[in-house]
């Protein structure tokens, strides 16, 4: 697999891992583990950074406890500094939750408490996934220097720019009710593999998200490629036609 592949590849597995609903966790994580055995880069500093340290050791670290007022202790954990040592610690702590032999939800409870298990599960996406997202993603952007060109990065930013729209919120959230409605149709769906599947999964987290974010130019952008991509499932035609009408309204497609 081409590095600038495997950047692709690994960053669509673990946004999706960050997006999913809580019950889909488990299916998830397999396929981020997936993803590291498949990218040799990844694999590689998986290997090099375990046979320097322990992750026994390491999680003891992490760990920080303080006892509070009442008397509860409290339980946070603290990533290691080094890109390549937190990534490994997050592959190994994933591996553990995929492999049974440690119960996420208790691991949500003991270090990202909250009373509603969907915000434990937002804390742990901003304090662990995001961190070990960009310190994977550095990691395969050593092997391909040129996706580090600032100017060009600066440029591309600029070009992107631009004041939000305005939208409906009744639209808005009638639109964003429909991409949800066109995502359970492709849960039905059958695909020739695993990579179409992503594919078409990714393309409804982006029109989520663009929604959300209101730039017209990227809502633009992701809505062509939204369209065209789902002209693959028959089954969605009606609620893309829809989806297409809404936007126009709004002014935007």
């Amino acid at each position: 697999m081409k590095e600038r592949n495997g950047l692709a590849y690994f960053t669509s597995a673990v946004n999706q891992l960050m997006e999913c609903k809580l019950i889909l966790v488990d299916k998830h994580i397999a396929i981020v583990l997936k993803c590291v055995t498949e990218v040799p880069a990844l694999t590689k500093c998986l290997s090099d950074t375990l046979k320097t340290s322990n992750y026994v050791t390491e999680f003891s670290r992490a760990r920080v406890t303080w006892t509070k007022n009442d008397g509860t202790v409290e339980a946070k954990l603290k990533l290691p500094v080094d890109k390549n040592r937190l990534f490994a610690f997050v592959v190994c702590l994933l591996a553990e939750v995929d492999s049974g032999r440690r119960n996420f939800i208790e691991f949500l409870k003991e270090y990202f408490y909250d009373a509603d298990s969907n915000v434990s599960y937002e804390m742990f996406v901003n304090d662990v996934l995001k961190p070990f997202k960009r310190a994977g993603e550095n990691i395969l952007r050593t092997v391909d220097p040129d996706s580090l060109d600032l100017e060009a990065q600066d440029r591309a930013e600029k070009f992107f720019f631009a004041q939000k729209a305005y939208f409906n919120s009744e639209s808005l959230r009638y639109v964003l009710g429909l991409v949800e409605s066109i995502r359970g149709l492709l849960e039905r769906e059958t695909f020739a593999d695993e990579t179409e599947r992503i594919d078409a999964v990714t393309i409804c987290n982006a029109m989520t998200n663009a929604l959300q974010l209101k730039n017209p130019k990227i809502l633009r952008f992701i809505w062509i490629g939204f369209k065209y991509t789902m002209r693959n499932y028959p089954s969605t035609s009606e609620i893309v036609a829809i989806i297409g009408a809404t936007l126009e309204k709004e002014g935007i497609a």
